[in-house]
């Protein structure tokens, strides 16, 4: 395996990938020793050294009369890479601003098939700590994707910490007592649920969330798309505030 080119993959240059492997392969040596191994100017050594210090990769000895270097256990270079995607992960919604506020334009994709159907189904799972709104024909949902997959799916979610504000139709109130793991109101499965009047029917899934909305058509059609618009998840957003503070629990 060339570990030099694997190490080049996860964000090292050459010098720092050839001195990284050299403290693993040496264990304890001085800079003079690892430059020797990695075949890289001492100067050069000792920056890489003091980054690699930095990053929690690499200690030093100090107590001998020469200052010695020593790799940790590789353990704290996957650690180390968690904290950098924790780090880009708490600051993406800024940067997602950033973006939005620059360079948005409206989209609309379209997808078929089952595959593409989950996909846009799915979408809501690229956030995190953010509300989905949906006017949600469970019966049909649960025909489509069945209980399994619902259910992992709702896992996922929640492990997302995504809220969803679910509007259903009034024909499903028969259910919410009986099969309330899909259809009643749950905190912990981070659920908020309402009945529309009985009058308004519907057979598509439309889920409102950031500037997105996305709509899966019934089985029938089998073809959903997602349209990225901020003004128009906006509006949507609104009207769903409508009907919800008419709706029933």
């Amino acid at each position: 395996m060339n570990f030099i080119e694997l190490l080049k993959k996860i964000g090292f240059n050459e010098n720092k990938a050839q001195v990284y492997l050299a403290c693993l392969e040496l264990g304890s040596a001085t800079a003079t020793e690892i430059a020797k191994k990695a075949n890289v100017l001492r100067t050069t050594v000792y920056k890489i050294l003091e980054e690699l210090n930095n990053q929690g990769l690499v200690e030093t000895d100090s107590k001998s009369y020469t200052k010695t270097f020593r790799a940790k256990n590789p353990k704290t270079l996957i650690e180390s890479l968690e904290k950098q995607k924790n780090l880009a992960e708490s600051y993406l919604p800024d940067f997602i601003n950033i973006f939005s506020e620059t360079k948005f334009k409206p989209k609309l994709k379209f997808y078929e098939g089952r595959e593409g159907v989950k996909k846009v189904f799915e979408d809501i799972l690229n956030y995190k700590n953010t509300t989905v709104m949906t006017f949600s024909p469970i019966k049909d949902i649960l025909q489509v994707f069945g209980k399994t997959y619902t259910r992992h799916f709702a896992d996922r979610r929640i492990e997302r910490k995504i809220l969803r504000k679910d509007l259903r139709q009034f024909t499903d109130k028969e259910f919410h007592s009986s099969e309330w793991e899909f259809y009643a109101a749950d905190k912990g499965l981070m659920r908020e649920v309402k009945f529309l009047p009985k009058n308004l029917i519907f057979n598509s899934l439309i889920q409102i969330y950031e500037n997105k909305i996305s709509i899966i058509l019934s089985e029938k059609e089998n073809f959903a798309f997602i349209v990225e618009s901020k003004e128009l998840s906006e509006f949507m957003k609104q009207i769903f505030k409508f009907f919800w503070q008419m709706s029933s629990k």
